[in-house]
């Protein structure tokens, strides 16, 4: 959808060589270590990671938000960036990997846009290494472990336009999870989402619909049924890791995601 007179120009690739430069000093750095408020917090338990915050802030159960346009570029966020305190890691590489496409908030529907649905596309890049994110999962990179143990990191990420030049005000929705090449298992799938010039009140509502505890979480389409079309977008993303989908939390949309859906046919609880 164009938006007549919203800006569509970008930071040359030379000024996001020098914002590249200035995010990553801090993560750099081995001999002091400062957590950012904000960030995601990186940790281990049982040998598997987690992320954990925002730090600095109330814990949201694996959601976190960025601002597109913080930095003074439109469409250019390097926050939030990752963070596990010196002696959280053993030596090797942390990675990610979006588990879906990139979705955009519809206030009007008070749903979640199916990537494909989505014109723009999200770049995440790190100095030479990058990765977009478009309309299904995709592998991303992975980044050194400090010394000290620590990984303290900021990516870079910045909203594409569309196929006719712009991009649409709103929160736009990234699905996450963490690797390591060291053996740990992976984290659990967790959001960003990002406010690209969007109404307060569409932010609120967005985040809103990624707190954990929904009456009817199957109720993909938010038409307040459950029913045929949200099983076809189950199945849509039957053996994927679609975060969106996967409603017992196993990492995997499988039989049991489709188990619960039946379970909660019909009418959502008021």
């Amino acid at each position: 959808m164009s938006v007549p007179g919203l800006p569509t120009s970008r930071p040359s690739a030379s000024m996001f060589a020098v914002l590249a430069c200035l995010c990553l000093s801090p993560a750099i750095a081995t001999s002091a270590h400062a957590q950012h408020q904000g960030d995601i917090g990186v940790t281990v338990v049982d040998d598997r990671l987690e992320v954990v915050g925002p730090l600095g802030g109330e814990a949201t159960d694996g959601v976190f938000l960025g601002v597109f346009g913080d930095t003074g570029f439109p469409g250019f966020t390097s926050n939030p960036g990752f963070d596990a305190a010196p002696g959280t890691l053993p030596a090797g590489r942390i990675g990610f990997r979006a588990v879906a496409g990139l979705r955009r908030w519809d206030g009007d529907l008070a749903v979640w846009l199916d990537p494909p649905q989505v014109g723009e596309r999200l770049r995440v890049s790190f100095i030479s290494l990058a990765t977009v994110v478009d309309d299904t999962a995709v592998d991303g990179f992975d980044l050194a472990v400090q010394p000290d143990g620590g990984w303290h990191r900021h990516v870079n990420f910045e909203l594409l336009d569309d196929a006719d030049g712009w991009r649409e005000p709103g929160v736009y929705r990234l699905d996450l999870t963490l690797y390591s090449t060291m053996g740990l298992a992976d984290s659990e799938p967790f959001t960003i989402a990002f406010d690209f010039d969007a109404d307060p009140a569409e932010v609120e509502a967005a985040l809103a619909s990624l707190a954990p505890g929904s009456p009817c979480p199957a109720d993909f389409d938010g038409d307040g049924t459950v029913g045929g079309a949200d099983f076809g977008r189950l199945l849509a993303a039957f053996g994927t890791a679609d975060a969106a989908a996967d409603l017992d939390g196993d990492g995997v949309v499988g039989g049991g995601d489709v188990g619960l859906l039946l379970a909660s046919w019909g009418a959502c609880p008021q």
